[in-house]
């Protein structure tokens, strides 16, 4: 039986596959479960495991950028994480951001430009406000030491037109915020179990956020109402996350790519069982029901395959080249497997 060595983000549609309720015969895991900035840290900085959740934005650029001895990656048309993280984007009371739409001149921080995130933060301005990365000055919330974008060389070869300032070892996002310094931020409150992370990436300077008349939450529904307002627009949901395998391993086990699509169709198939149906494995919002999620965006939240998610992957590879973040528009059935390319 094959033993891989498995990097994955907390997710509730993991569980399975995890604790062994979904199971293969020909496949066993050492598992790794970790944050998502760290573990794409570790992906881009050492690149230590054979199968790994990675960001589908840097995904894109490490395809132009690999080397014979790194980043040599296929992906598989699992998809375990939708773009809303930035939805928690908080403003400072006195910027006179009332909406996406007042983004324009402002100075907004982001934990990484070049995360998946950040890209759907920007599409999403330039679909529903028309407003253009060159049209807001930057800010990244990690030292060039831990950024993504750093290690994918964006500090030396930033987009055309678009300001970017990384941090110093003495910023952070919130204090920055609540100074003035900055205008609107995501990516700062703590949200991860300390116990998974080895390196502080995303830093928090101890700003109270709850009740501080200084900052406030830029969407007070989570974002239902501009996610509904791009979707009815595009019919595109918004995906951070891919699962990505070692190229070489997929060359000398041709039958591997198809038997961890099942794997993980089945982990998804068991988290989404009735019991679990109004947690987050499956929900969008918090307080949402499983029946007007449905009406609007479809029976499965979480699609897998590629024909289900093409729509949403080329507007991804078409946004980063446009921006400047990959040098060629990506062509769809090159990113993945060949054997999932039908599924």
């Amino acid at each position: 039986m094959m033993n891989l060595k498995l990097g994955l983000t907390k997710n509730p549609r993991f569980e399975p596959l995890i604790d062994g309720r979904a199971k293969s015969r020909e496949v066993t895991f050492h598992v790794t479960v970790t944050t998502p900035p760290e573990l794409f840290y570790r992906n881009l900085k050492y690149d230590e495991f054979d199968l790994f959740e990675m960001s589908i934005s840097e995904y894109l650029i490490t395809r132009e950028r690999r080397g014979s001895d790194r980043w040599q990656w296929i992906a598989l048309p699992i998809f375990p994480a939708k773009a809303l993280f930035w939805l928690g984007l908080f403003v400072n009371t006195t910027s006179g951001i009332k909406s996406l739409a007042d983004l324009r001149g402002k100075r907004v921080g982001v934990p990484d430009y070049v995360m998946t995130a950040s890209l759907w933060l920007r599409i999403f301005l330039r679909e529903l406000y028309g407003i253009r990365p060159q049209e807001i000055s930057w800010y990244i919330g990690r030292t060039k030491e831990f950024s993504h974008g750093a290690l994918l060389g964006l500090d030396k070869e930033p987009p055309a037109g678009v300001s970017i300032t990384w941090l110093s070892d003495n910023q952070t996002f919130d204090v920055m915020l609540d100074r003035g310094e900055i205008d609107a931020a995501y990516g700062f409150a703590p949200r991860h179990d300390r116990k998974l992370q080895r390196y502080n990436i995303d830093r928090y300077g101890g700003t109270p956020i709850e009740g501080n008349p200084r900052l406030r939450k830029l969407f007070p529904d989570d974002g239902r109402e501009v996610v509904t307002a791009f979707y009815g627009k595009t019919y595109v949901v918004p995906t951070n996350h891919v699962l990505t395998v070692q190229r070489k391993i997929l060359e000398e086990n041709p039958w591997l790519a198809l038997e961890l699509v099942k794997l993980f169709s089945e982990s998804k198939r068991i988290a989404y069982g009735a019991a679990e149906r109004r947690g987050p494995g499956y929900m969008y919002f918090e307080g949402d029901d499983p029946q007007s999620q449905a009406a609007t965006f479809g029976d499965d939240p979480f699609p897998y395959g590629v024909s289900a998610n093409r729509k949403m992957l080329e507007m991804l590879a078409a946004s980063s080249h446009a921006e400047g973040l990959t040098r060629q528009l990506a062509r769809i059935d090159e990113l993945f497997a060949a054997a999932t390319l039908e599924t």
